[in-house]
């Protein structure tokens, strides 16, 4: 896998990771209906970015993606993407 393809891939994640934290960003639940929101998404399945096959994710995967990007003030997106291991290359 070449750069381009490893850089495709984490911007497909971050996509992704936006998608399903980004309505609560544009509409924060009322005060103690958080929990009970990301539970309903973490009940619900997603699309692989790469493989397309039905993927989940645990309440407090989603619930740590919410608050990087709540607290992010640049680059909400960006912020979602994986990071690249530092001893890589």
């Amino acid at each position: 896998m070449n750069d381009f393809e490893a850089d495709a891939g984490r911007d497909g994640w971050a996509r992704l990771r936006f998608a399903i934290v980004g309505p609560l960003l544009a509409a924060p639940p009322e005060r103690g209906a958080l929990r009970g929101t990301l539970q309903r998404l973490a009940a619900q399945t997603w699309r692989h970015p790469t493989t397309q096959a039905p993927i989940s994710f645990a309440v407090p995967t989603i619930e740590r993606w919410y608050y990087a990007a709540r607290n992010e003030t640049r680059d909400t997106v960006g912020v979602l993407r994986q990071r690249r291991c530092k001893d890589a290359g």
